[in-house]
């Protein structure tokens, strides 16, 4: 080996640049090499380690640039038949893999990029162990020239696509060229950075290379032809590829499995089975495929007949069959799990089905059963009740069975290790609950049938015997008769009138009450006369016989006044039986008026929603409305559809299942309390809306005239639009007709709040309605909270700063809300006969005191500013009125020094509140008024923190009082 040496600065200049030459070639060279992961994903792609032979791959992209030829370049396989370089498959003693460069006088025809292109595909063909122990090239250039030498060594320089233990040159053989290449192999040896060694005999290289591992042109006894090479790299090729589309079905598949929606719906569940099932047989059908061809491939590189048997061809199909084998299990196995899950995917989707499917079930058949309350009145009606509910308990029955399925199928699935467990579980005991109630439903409706049937037979019966003791009362029957008819009284349960009473009782329903009270008392009747009539033929049985007596007419005895006294008493509880069933049936008719005008009332919403309402709405109908109702149906209507729905699917039923009851039809007006303010509360308040609306239309519109004449109505529509506003105000005399009629207890206590309920609405829904009507407003209302209190009343004001102006009394309409005090002008009423107000004045809850007694006037008290620079003295039409505003306004002070107790408060207090200065004051806790200093008139002074501003004392105002209005 001939060694030249450059300068350390050039030397280590060229190992960087190589270095880095090299990590470039060497990863794009990996990239290319035939890999296989370690298996974490069951989806593996087979990446060829050798390109195939029309090679598109990594090549191309290292060798862009590096010529001119562009899409002219010849392919791998267009590269290999020249023999510009081989890979026979001969390694080093060292076992490196050996790469020859033939002396053919051809190399200077291949370009740089088709150079890169084969030697990346001929690098690829040894093993991956091989390949990174690095490479022996062999050139041989014995029968060129020494310039060709030079060519390919610079080539090689330039690129190689791995790491090059040593480059071996056979010389020119020929006087002239082997003169020139000893003295220039001298000159240029050293600028290459891999080892070169300059041989002139083909000897020289055994001492590296066994000769069973050089090819004969080397004079070796390696078998090699290429034409037979070319052909196993070509199978190689075809199955490598193979392998790879297999591979890439494999993966994709398995991506499209793992990602894809199993669904919610069974059938669609199972269609997604069955589809990816033919589907996994048609890719384990071609895994077979690629398996016996390569089998086939392997015994046929493996022929015993071929001249040479190379052995990285052998090892690489047999790699290739391991890593096949491989994806085969893992294939295998990740349908094996995938299909497994789905599976129980389906069963879990089954279940959920079935559950959905069984609950509405037995949720039908469980409202169904508390639907049947029916026990009849006649025995032939329960009869017919109780085969109903036999033909009932066995549909249910089946039913049944099928929820018990579907509980077992819960139970199965709850085993399986992919289950929810709390999921399913919770399904399994709601069918269990709902299945129990249904059970325990059909048993205690069967058993209620059951006494029901009893009940009716022993009515029958006794119903027999008193009609049998009346006849016995008005024939001649003797004691035997009556004794034989005591007796048979016992065969229905009669021995003595009371208990049977309470025996009936107990059995009986409240549609079969009032029948066996009328049975009970017919019996206890007929038992009084035949007792009776039994104790008189006793008696005169056991009396001796008396000889006859003429009895004169005048010894006729008249009844005796125990006689009279029991009668009287008799007539006493008849006449309190009357009043009460007086009572009872004036409520009667109280409540059934309740029910027949609620359901015209509902009939006449109805009408006018679909009469009028939905004909306006009609597209086919806008072209005879007027112009100004296109659009305005909302306006003109307001929420009337919303009152039709609750009266007609809540509160009308509410009434029909609680009509029997008055205290529950009580609780229907105070559970549907906040319901009716709020429906009731908006409708008046778009009756203005509305007004105006039907103003621009008048009920004369041909439109209007035509629904009023096909719905048959003799009034306008303007009439039926009252109906709301007229029934609100119904239902306050209904209940007050129903509390006049009622018994003391719970009944009146019932109907005494669902009037209250009904007042406060009435109250609120008039509030509303004139707190519409105030104009300019300055403040947002809906920020000054709730509206307490509106009234019309004499307001006085007077200005402490100017003690001359004294404002004459004016009539103004107060609102009370519970952060501030409105002053209104009433305005004169509009066209519609609506109040208006006009926005005067307002004072803050939170910055005025109270006087509640004014001098002269009991129906006076003042309201302050702070100070009393401000005073407005108020007088109210009576006594009462002013009473009840007062204890409302000191209500509303009492819980601000509530909020004013926290500590922040009490800061923000300090610095907005001022002492407010009245007569006298007190605690709220009842203290006595303090008192004041006899220097200072009107010394009182109202601390806003600590009490609240309000006095009894009447005011000590001098100035004589205006006039009032009555």
């Amino acid at each position: 080996m001939v060694t030249m040496a450059n300068s350390p600065t050039s030397i280590e200049t060229q190992i960087d640049s190589f270095l880095e030459q090299f990590k470039r070639s060497a990863s794009k060279a990996m990239e290319e090499r035939m890999d296989w992961p370690d298996g974490t994903s069951p989806g593996v792609v087979v990446k060829s380690r050798s390109s195939c032979f029309a090679i598109e791959t990594a090549a191309e992209a290292e060798c862009d640039g590096c010529g001119s030829e562009g899409d002219e370049a010849r392919n791998v396989g267009e590269l290999l038949l020249p023999q510009y370089a081989l890979a026979t498959g001969g390694l080093a003693k060292d076992h490196r893999p050996l790469i020859t460069f033939p002396d053919n006088n051809n190399f200077h025809l291949i370009t740089a990029s088709e150079y890169r292109r084969l030697l990346l595909y001929l690098t690829s063909v040894p093993s991956i162990l091989e390949a990174d122990m690095g490479f022996h090239i062999i050139v041989d250039r014995r029968k060129d020239r020494w310039n060709s030498v030079k060519t390919v060594l610079l080539r090689i320089s330039e690129f190689f696509p791995g790491i090059i233990h040593a480059v071996y040159v056979l010389r020119p053989s020929s006087f002239l060229q082997k003169a020139l290449s000893e003295v220039s192999s001298k000159l240029f040896k050293e600028e290459f950075r891999f080892k070169v060694l300059v041989c002139s005999t083909v000897d020289e290289l055994y001492e590296h290379f066994e000769r069973s591992q050089l090819t004969p042109d080397l004079g070796g006894e390696l078998q090699y032809s290429h034409s037979e090479w070319i052909q196993q790299r070509i199978a190689l090729e075809k199955f490598s590829t193979l392998m790879k589309e297999t591979s890439t079905k494999l993966d994709d598949f398995m991506h499209e499995i793992v990602d894809c929606d199993m669904g919610n719906d069974p059938t669609q569940t199972k269609e997604l089975l069955d589809c990816q099932g033919t589907r996994y047989k048609a890719l384990k059908s071609e895994l077979s495929i690629a398996t016996t061809q390569g089998e086939d491939l392997l015994t046929q590189v493996r022929k015993p007949n071929l001249t040479y048997n190379i052995i990285s061809h052998v090892a690489a199909v047999e790699r290739l069959l391991v890593q096949l084998e491989e994806t085969e299990k893992q294939f295998d196995n990740f349908w094996q799990k995938h299909s497994t899950k789905l599976n129980h995917w389906l069963k879990f989707r089954t279940f959920l089905l079935n559950f959905k499917q069984m609950q509405a079930t037995l949720d039908h058949h469980l409202k169904a059963a508390c639907d049947m309350t029916e026990v009849g009145e006649t025995a032939s009606r329960v009869e017919s009740l109780i085969q109903e509910a036999h033909n009932f308990e066995k549909l249910c029955n089946c039913d049944l069975d099928t929820a018990s399925s579907v509980i077992d199928d819960g139970d199965k699935l709850m085993q399986d290790p992919l289950s929810s467990v709390d999921h399913i579980e919770s399904k399994c005991e709601e069918l269990r609950r709902t299945s129990a109630l249904l059970i325990d439903k059909i048993q205690k409706r069967n058993l209620l049938l059951t006494k029901a049937r009893e009940l009716m037979d022993r009515i029958d019966k006794a119903n027999e015997w008193c009609a049998t003791g009346v006849e016995l009362l008005a024939g001649e029957g003797g004691l035997l008769a009556v004794d034989k008819l005591l007796e048979d009284a016992q065969s229905f349960g009669l021995t003595a009138p009371e208990q049977f009473r309470d025996m009936l009782m107990q059995s009986a329903t409240q549609e079969t009450r009032a029948l066996v009270t009328q049975v009970a008392q017919r019996v206890e009747d007929v038992w009084l006369m035949v007792s009776v009539k039994r104790a008189s033929l006793q008696r005169a049985a056991a009396r001796p016989a008396r000889p006859v007596q003429s009895v004169p007419p005048q010894s006729a005895a008249l009844p005796t006044p125990a006689n009279q006294q029991m009668e009287t008493s008799g007539g006493s509880e008849s006449s309190g039986g009357d009043d009460s069933d007086v009572r009872r049936s004036r409520r009667g008719h109280v409540l059934a008026e309740l029910m027949q005008t609620e359901k015209v009332y509902v009939q006449e919403l109805g009408s006018i929603l679909s009469g009028y309402k939905e004909e306006i709405e009609k597209p086919e109908n806008q072209h005879l409305l007027p112009p100004t109702l296109v659009g305005q149906a909302d306006v003109l209507f307001g929420n009337l559809h919303e009152l039709f729905t609750f009266h007609q699917d809540v509160f009308l039923k509410d009434l029909e299942r609680c009509i029997s009851a008055t205290e529950l039809v009580a609780l229907c007006f105070v559970e549907k309390r906040e319901t009716f303010f709020r429906l009731y509360s908006y409708y008046c308040q778009n009756i203005p809306r509305s007004e105006r609306l039907r103003e621009t239309l008048v009920d004369t519109h041909l439109f209007l005239q035509a629904c009023q004449l096909r719905l048959g109505h003799k009034l306008p529509l303007a009439a039926y639009l009252l109906k709301p506003v007229q029934r609100i105000t119904k239902y306050q005399l209904l209940l007050k007709d129903l509390l006049r009629y009622s018994e003391c207890g719970s009944m009146t206590t019932g109907l005494q709040q669902a009037l209250d309920c009904m007042l406060v609405v009435l109250k609120c829904v008039n509030d509303s309605m004139h707190q519409i009507a105030i104009t300019g407003v300055p403040v947002d209302l809906s920020q000054q909270g709730e509206l307490l209190m509106q009234g019309s009343f004499l307001v006085v004001s007077e200005n402490k700063r100017d003690l001359r102006l004294r404002i004459r009394p004016r009539r103004r309409h107060i609102f009370l809300y519970e952060k501030a005090m409105l002053f209104c002008k009433p305005a004169t009423k509009n066209s519609h006969n609506k109040a208006t107000y006009h926005f005067k004045h307002d004072l803050l809850m939170s910055q005025i005191g109270l006087t509640e007694s004014v001098k002269g006037d009991l129906r006076k008290f003042e309201v302050w500013r702070q100070g009393r620079c401000e005073v407005h003295t108020i007088t109210a039409p009576t006594v009462e009125v002013k009473r009840a505003w007062v204890e409302r306004i000191k209500r509303v002070l009492l819980d601000q020094l509530k909020e004013l107790k926290g500590e922040r408060v009490r800061q923000y207090g300090l610095q907005h509140h001022r002492t407010l200065i009245q007569t006298s004051s007190w605690e709220v806790s009842g203290a006595q008024p303090r008192p004041q200093p006899p220097t200072a008139p009107r010394t009182g002074s109202c601390d806003a923190h600590d009490e609240p501003c309000w006095s009894t004392d009447p005011s000590d105002d001098d100035d004589d009082d205006v006039e009032h209005a009555p």
